[in-house]
């Protein structure tokens, strides 16, 4: 019996093999247990994205709920994880399961539980799910009697996309004709971020706007690997900026007009200037350890907090609820902002570069080059090391002895060890040593104002972790 456990964003598994309708109906329970320990007369949303048999499981889902007397409310249709997050706040609900394996390879799928807040359930919540999990797979699932008159079904598009909408300013689009391609990557953003922008006046182009569960033969994350497809159409055609959303559309991408890939970290801390100048100040931005300290300069430049939190958009979330956070974002490519859910979300992330290119006038690259005059520019690469199990946990024992006092020839200042190993160098550098919980894997961030100097320092980090 494979063991089920919750990770940063949910479970997830290969169809088939561990993400069975069996070991589904398990997680399904769990959650339905610590769902009526918790909430009294709860209702529970369910969604699920384009992925095989994606409705499927959604609808085991809703009738193991129903099984346990808990109203469910099922989508229609497949539906983004932010617009369920989205669905959980604005209906007043207890929660949700959604079923997607987000920008994992098709051949996966998943369920992420959202509470009653609209966030990422925390650690609390899923160690409790998890225990449940444990305890269901000794014992026994039972029999199971499904309550059709349990299960609802709605739709809620529309509602979602005129609230994300209210939080865009439409003023920067009037008399001004912006052209955009769109990439939905075969995923939950179809007809979301292309119908946003149209109401705004937008002259929109969309590729791989129709179901394939094999997501074009790429895996369903936008970023420069993955959407050679966008970047060709883009060159090609005139067009004032390029636009993608992940496999459930909680991650966002973004491409310059001459077919340049502009990074999460670039598009986060463009925002978060943009955001400060046009809706003002707040208490603090919220970053993970491994995202750039870009977000530093210019909390510090406004006299607003810096939040440095583990990896994971449930430690951004709380501080989007708790910390009076203007944005909060991840390098992996999610962030959310103040006044919507603390769900990441690349449709409202898309449509939030559309209107600062709308209003400003400029690309994306030319919003950057703005910013980078006023704070300096800052270079960050991340790189994925797989190793033998033997060489990872060799690779972890120099991490917990790590000893050195320069690393490319820079002093180090700072040792964080709150999620994996982050040493703060001198010369506003900096590097994280991650490894991945589930794979032997070994992942080394940096960041430095030298290009040639952050090569130097991961070299150095990967040479003395053996790798």
């Amino acid at each position: 019996m494979k063991k089920i456990s919750f990770g940063t964003d949910g479970w997830r598994g290969i169809i088939a093999d561990d993400f069975t309708f069996e070991n589904v109906r398990i997680v399904a329970q769990a959650i339905s247990e610590y769902v009526l320990e918790t909430y009294e007369n709860p209702t529970i949303i369910v969604g699920y994205d384009y992925r095989f048999h994606s409705e499927n499981f959604a609808k085991v889902c809703a009738e193991v709920l129903s099984s346990n007397a808990i109203h469910v409310l099922l989508s229609k249709q497949p539906i983004p994880t932010p617009a369920v997050a989205h669905a959980v706040v604005k209906k007043g609900v207890s929660g949700a399961i959604m079923i997607t394996a987000s920008h994992n390879p098709y051949y996966y799928n998943g369920i992420k539980f959202i509470p009653h807040y609209g966030g990422p359930a925390n650690t609390q919540i899923t160690d409790k799910i998890v225990k449940n999990v444990e305890r269901i797979q000794k014992e026994g699932l039972g029999s199971l009697n499904p309550d059709e008159k349990l299960i609802d079904y709605f739709d809620h598009k529309e509602e979602y996309i005129n609230d994300v909408l209210n939080l865009i300013d439409k003023k920067a689009f009037e008399g001004k004709t912006l052209k955009v391609l769109v990439n939905p990557m075969h995923g939950c953003g179809i007809g979301y971020v292309d119908e946003a922008l149209k109401r705004l006046g937008c002259e929109v182009k969309v590729i791989n706007n129709w179901r394939d569960p094999l997501f074009g033969g790429h895996l369903p994350e936008p970023n420069l690997e993955n959407m050679k497809d966008l970047l060709e159409v883009i060159k090609s055609e005139k067009f004032d900026l390029g636009l993608a959303t992940d496999g459930d559309a909680d991650r966002f991408g973004v491409v310059n007009p001459d077919g340049e890939y502009i990074s999460a970290n670039e598009v986060i801390f463009m925002l978060a200037d943009y955001l400060i100048k046009t809706r003002g100040k707040a208490s603090s931005i919220a970053r993970t350890v491994a995202t750039t300290s870009m977000l530093d300069k210019i909390a510090e430049k406004h006299n607003m907090r810096c939040i440095e939190t583990p990896v994971g958009f449930k430690y951004i979330a709380e501080c989007l609820m708790k910390e009076d956070s203007l944005i909060g974002g991840e390098e992996s490519g999610g962030l959310s902002i103040k006044g919507h859910v603390p769900e990441k979300d690349g449709i409202l992330a898309d449509l939030l570069v559309a209107e600062a290119v709308a209003k400003l006038q400029k690309s994306p690259k030319e919003i950057l080059r703005s910013i980078e005059s006023e704070y300096g520019k800052l270079y960050n690469k991340r790189i994925d090391v797989r190793t033998t199990h033997q060489k990872k946990e060799e690779a972890l024992e120099r991490i917990k002895n790590f000893g050195k006092s320069e690393v490319a020839g820079l002093r180090c200042l700072e040792y964080r060890t709150r999620d994996g190993l982050k040493v703060i160098l001198e010369n506003s550098s900096w590097f994280l040593v991650r490894p991945s919980g589930t794979e032997d894997l070994i992942r080394i961030y940096g960041e430095s104002p030298d290009e040639q100097k952050l090569e130097e320092i991961l070299l150095d980090v990967r040479g003395y972790l053996g790798l």
